[in-house]
């Protein structure tokens, strides 16, 4: 969406009102240099004069009459405004036809009119240009406090999963817990020091993936089918919302390694081209027994679909495909 700083409306709105009031003010000086001094009632009537009268006035009604709170003053300024009006209009009518006429004085009257509503909305449309700017300032603040609370939303998940993880370690007396709270504080100072940035290097966000898939190999064992592969030039500066991916890798372990199944496997793939990013995460999939029901579609992906329609509108996909006993998403984007 196109934004421009308030310094650039003002000028822009500036510009505008100079070459309006410029026009207006040639066109009357031109007026008088042919008409002045010897024909007075044809400057009076003439276009420019009704160009100056109607802008006037379109002028005082929008930032005076409208804008007070007295009644009794919007009543008496509208009836002075048709009052000049309608003078201007038995004087034009005088002026050409040399005599007073009800049907063509009230045609000069509407015309009047017509132009000082044309001049009116003229003034509203170029100060809306301040309350449009406004809106889209307001949108975006909106969306990055959306998409900062989606985020903070994801954090308090992934830990959730985390600790599930650590506590079947110590259930399991397992000696490779230590090593996993060393590796989740690591990931932990990824979430808290460089998350609250509107984008992060696409290394830090691959980094932090790696760390997540040592750790679950650290709870499902490293004889486990997990798969990360990486094409291109991922450490070329690309940026990226961060813990985005993570969302779609997280998802995979949650339904690919609820049993011990020895086929279960986890299959991860990213492709980066220029500026567009290709992340395929690929799982297995087991009937479940009627104790580890629960819907697939979760909060995550949820999350993650709002998130994307927020943070890269008409810039992302995301397809899901779940077939064969295999779960696989697709996740294309267009990177800064």
């Amino acid at each position: 969406m196109l934004q421009f700083s308030d310094r650039v409306i003002k000028r822009i709105k500036f510009l505008i009102a100079s070459i309006f009031i410029i026009y207006i003010v040639v066109r009357i000086i031109r007026t008088a240099i042919y008409t002045l001094p010897h024909d007075w009632l044809f400057f009076i009537t003439s276009d420019a004069i009704e160009n100056f009268i109607g802008a006037t006035i379109a002028l005082a009604i929008y930032y005076y009459v409208f804008k007070s709170t007295r009644i009794w003053l919007r009543i008496v300024s509208m009836m002075l405004f048709v009052l000049i009006l309608a003078i201007l209009a038995l004087s034009k009518d005088f002026r050409i036809h040399n005599l007073y006429s009800f049907d063509q004085s009230f045609d000069y009257f509407t015309n009047f009119l017509g132009k000082t509503l044309l001049f009116y909305f003229f003034f509203y449309g170029l100060n809306k240009l301040d309350a449009i700017n406004h809106y889209r300032k307001l949108k975006i603040e909106l969306d990055d406090a959306r998409a900062q609370l989606l985020r903070n939303q994801m954090n308090p998940h992934f830990l959730f999963n985390a600790f599930n993880s650590l506590y079947s370690l110590c259930l399991k007396n397992s000696s490779e817990a230590a090593a996993y709270v060393l590796k989740l504080s690591s990931m932990m100072r990824y979430l808290t020091d460089e998350t609250h940035f509107n984008k992060v290097p696409l290394s830090r966000e691959l980094n932090f993936i790696k760390g997540y898939i040592d750790i679950e190999k650290m709870r499902f064992g490293k004889e486990v089918s997990i798969q990360f592969i990486t094409n291109g030039n991922v450490n070329g500066g690309r940026l990226i919302e961060p813990f985005l991916l993570i969302t779609l890798v997280e998802n995979a372990f949650k339904h690919g390694f609820y049993t011990n199944d020895k086929n279960a496997f986890v299959n991860i793939e990213l492709v980066l081209e220029e500026r567009a990013l290709f992340f395929c995460v690929e799982n297995s999939v087991f009937e479940k027994q009627h104790f580890q029901e629960s819907k697939r579609k979760g909060q995550g992906l949820n999350n993650l679909r709002q998130r994307l329609g927020l943070l890269y509108p008409k810039k992302s996909s995301l397809e899901i495909n779940n077939a064969d006993n295999r779960y696989r998403t697709e996740l294309k984007l267009t990177l800064s």
